[in-house]
């Protein structure tokens, strides 16, 4: 730091100490600079220069960006996950002697945005608070360029990380008694602030939420880092738990929802195979919707209801998606509203949105759709389209203070002042006109110049006889040929015209912010509006996809779970229809645990997967990919597919792939549908093997849950004659021409055998490699006829049969006899398992 530090820097330390935490952004003319610490990060982050302030004595690390195209680098920033605290001049410099007073007026985070800082314009933006009382846990989000707000509370503890992921906040706050609560959700939490200046909030709209701490806590940071309160928050929303189909990150990312698991983009996800939106609004519902199926069966009807009419009124459907078209971002264009940014361009926008709305309302009416609650009531806010048309001039002006705002005629003191910027030629001209006649002087003229002014010339030989005091002409200057003059009513004349321009651009300006003054009172009815465009968008969008990918309306039964010909969406839409195979899956009470094998590549995870996917896209309210289709309603997905680790946390893979078990065998209800690909194979053969198998007993015997459960332990496929609702189904595949054939088809029965070796000669291994591995399965599978090879067979011994081993095993058939499988969770039996496994070393060891 500066020995001797001026007054400038002095202010400067006294806002940086508010504001510890955030890129200090203070403004100096017409640039935002940064210094110290600041600066060096800024100037790495944005790859602009590093300069110093004060180079002979103590150099001040210092960087700046220039104020009119501070945005771009404000929003990398942010993306970057920092906060940035705006400092601006409070006064006009040109009119302060000394230091200009300045103020932060503004801190931008991750989670406040309300500009397009980088906002994706189909993605939530969310800010999440967090908050516990010792014994529940509560959280609030809110999207502020949306005004959306919801709360929910839980004591469950994997209940609060599943939602928290779910919601996908940008940033979290909590208070200084909540900060542990972050550990048991993130391993690396996104931007997070401890807030302690918590104040209390009129929550009137709150209903029967009753989270209020943790809503005092998000508004109060809200409030505090827009430095204002915000008055576009719609009623507090229940987020409900309960009353949506369950599904953690684990189900969103194995299934592809959202996203692709390879190059983690939305093509070949979910939503991509259903966005067929025309806004940003219904892009956002759209995801919400993915993420959160209903369990109403009311509801999830009242979509497909809607969805049949779009499909038996083609016309109907075009005309109203291309209504759609021409709809913003009503949503966020309300936010900026709310917080005082919005500008003309924004109105205009408004403006076109609402132009559409009667032909919209009108469509709606004649299909019959108005009487559903989904669009009952349906605003057209007609009213506000008149004002915003009667007044607001095409194209708009970049900015509010660029005048040009307003049409003539919108405002007689505009009017007469356009009037005069528009015609002051011809006024200069008639008034010349009309002094020619007056003094009888033909050829005078009107001239400018930047330091008389407007002025009248006359020649020397006209001025010689004109008496200029009888006409109140003043003399001005004297030329070598002509003299100068200026008349009161000239110099009116000029003082209009040199003033009209920034006259009508002050004017217009408070013209526009007593329009915004009026737009304040349809915030309401523009969120309600646009509530139900966002409706609309995606019910079409369904509507759109199930014509092209010829879709069937499913029915509902709870028990019955019969799919014919059902295909998985995505694959199908990337490889072809015609090449796709298609698939039946039917479960009901006798039967609901499918136990598939066959050779890997044949197609198992994508017959699972499809299962998934068709129970959703039907309890989102859309048509599934099927022939027929008659599903139960599900209240969660879990899903164990893939392999992952997470090194950051010390977590293995098969430790990860016990977790996601542990949460689905723990949480998963006869209601819910089990997607199991693979469990074991992250350990030796036998644990593996066990494991699996003590999951299929336990899923068979306490759960009664629907399952898909893959494996490559052919030996498992004996449970079927021991577990009443378990079968067994493969995926074909047939040898031709010493070559593998893949024929995607899910039938009946265990399959004959693994075709390992088969997949890696299409891997394209080394020949060396696949022929030593085809000579010793040879040689395994005979030791196996003869017993010789230690395999599973040696786990079949009879544990009354003790006179068959040696003494030193007797401690462990002791301890195996002792266990109680039927009441052992998975991790348990893991555990007890691994005890065995010491016992049977130490044995040896000694």
């Amino acid at each position: 730091m500066a020995t001797s530090v001026t007054p400038m820097m002095k202010q400067y330390f006294t806002i940086k100490e508010r504001y510890e935490d955030a890129l200090l952004f203070f403004r100096l003319g017409d640039f935002y600079e940064l210094f110290y610490d600041d600066a060096v990060t800024a100037s790495k982050v944005l790859e602009i220069t590093l300069t110093s302030r004060d180079k002979k004595k103590d150099p001040i690390p210092m960087c700046g960006v220039p104020h009119h195209s501070a945005k771009n680098y404000i929003a990398k920033l942010i993306d970057n996950g920092y906060k940035v605290a705006i400092c601006e001049q409070m006064e006009d410099p040109r009119e302060v002697k000394g230091m200009v007073k300045r103020d932060v007026v503004r801190v931008i985070t991750p989670g406040t945005l309300i500009d397009d800082f980088g906002m994706e314009d189909g993605r939530n933006n969310y800010l999440l608070a967090l908050y516990t009382d010792g014994e529940c846990y509560s959280a609030a989000y809110a999207d502020i360029s949306t005004g959306e707000l919801y709360a929910f509370s839980t004591s469950d503890e994997n209940e609060l990380k599943s939602e928290v992921e779910r919601v996908g906040p940008a940033e979290i706050v909590v208070d200084e008694d909540s900060e542990g609560l972050l550990g048991l959700i993130y391993n690396d939490p996104p931007l997070y602030t401890v807030y302690t200046e918590v104040a209390e909030h009129e929550l009137e709209k709150a209903g029967d939420v009753e989270e209020h701490e943790v809503l005092n806590l998000l508004l109060s940071y809200i409030n505090a880092n827009n430095m204002k309160s915000l008055m576009h928050f719609r009623p507090v929303k229940k987020h409900s738990i309960s009353g949506a189909m369950k599904l953690n990150h684990a189900a969103v990312s194995n299934l592809e929802l959202l996203s692709n698991l390879q190059t983690k983009k939305e093509k070949g996800s979910l939503f991509w195979y259903l966005n067929r939106t025309e806004t940003p609004m219904g892009k956002r519902k759209l995801r919400s919707w993915i993420e959160r199926p209903l369990m109403n069966i009311s509801e999830i009807k009242a979509r497909h209801d809607v969805v049949n009419t779009f499909l038996d009124n083609f016309i109907d459907r075009a005309d109203l998606i291309g209504l759609l078209n021409q709809v913003y971002d009503i949503e966020r264009l309300v936010g900026r509203l709310s917080f005082g940014n919005i500008d003309a361009k924004d109105l205009v926008q408004i403006r076109d949105s609402l132009e559409g709305l009667p032909d919209i309302k009108n469509i709606l009416s004649e299909l019959g759709l108005l009487e559903f609650p989904i669009f009952h009531g349906f605003d057209a806010l007609e009213d506000l389209f008149h004002i915003l048309n009667d007044s607001l001039l095409d194209p708009p002006p970049k900015t509010v203070r660029d005048g040009n705002i307003f049409k003539s005629g919108y405002d007689e003191k505009l009017s007469e002042l356009r009037y005069i910027q528009d015609n002051a030629r011809s006024y200069l001209n008639q008034y010349l006109e009309e002094e020619r006649e007056r003094t009888g002087i033909k050829n005078i003229k009107i001239g400018f110049n930047k330091v008389f002014g407007y002025f009248i010339e006359i020649s020397k030989v006209n001025a010689m006889n004109f008496d200029a005091e009888k006409f109140d002409y003043s003399r001005k200057q004297t030329l070598t040929n002509a003299e100068r003059f200026i008349t009161p009513e000239l110099k009116e004349m000029e003082s209009k015209i040199l003033t009209a321009e920034d006259e009508s651009i002050v004017l217009e300006y408070r013209l526009f912010t007593e329009l915004r003054t009026v737009m304040e009172k349809y915030v309401e009815r523009l969120q309600k509006t646009a509530e139900m465009i966002s409706t609309l968008d995606c019910l079409l969008a369904f509507a759109e996809v199930a014509n092209t990918y010829r879709l069937t309306e499913p029915e509902f039964d709870r028990e019955k779970f019969d799919v014919a010909d059902g295909r998985h969406p995505v694959v199908e839409k990337v490889i072809g229809e015609n090449t796709y195979v298609p698939n039946d899956l039917k479960m009901d009470g006798d039967e609901f645990i499918y136990l598939i094998t066959g050779p890997n590549m044949s197609g198992k995870s994508t017959y699972m997967r499809q299962v998934a996917i068709i129970s959703i896209m039907a309890q989102m309210g859309m048509f599934v990919p099927a022939k027929r289709a008659t599903l139960p309603i599900f209240d969660a997905i879990f899903t164990r597919i893939g392999a992952s680790d997470d090194l950051s946390s010390g977590k293995s893979t098969f430790m990860i792939e016990m977790m996601e078990a542990n949460e689905a065998l723990r949480k998963a209800t006869k209601d819910s549908l089990l997607i199991f690909d693979e469990i074991g194979r992250g350990t030796s053969t036998y644990d593996g093997m066990a494991l699996a198998e003590s999951m299929l007993v336990y899923i068979h015997n306490f759960i009664g849950a629907k399952t898909l459960f893959s494996t490559h332990y052919h030996e498992l496929t004996r449970l079927d004659s021991e577990l009443a609702g378990l079968g067994n189904y493969h995926v074909k595949a047939t040898e031709y021409d010493g070559k593998l054939v893949f024929l995607h088809k899910v039938k009946p029965g265990a399959v004959e055998k693994s075709y390992g070796i088969h997949v890696a000669r299409l891997a394209d291994l080394p020949e060396e490699v696949t022929t030593y591995a085809r000579e010793k399965l040879a040689a395994l599978e005979s030791g196996r006829k003869t017993g010789h090879a230690e395999d599973i067979y040696q786990l079949e011994l009879p544990l009354d049969d003790l006179e068959t081993v040696g003494e030193e095993a007797q401690d462990v058939l002791e301890a195996l006899k002792a266990i109680d499988v039927n009441s052992l969770t998975p991790l348990e039996g893991l555990q007890k398992l691994n005890d065995l496994t010491s016992m049977v070393k130490d044995d040896r060891n000694e």
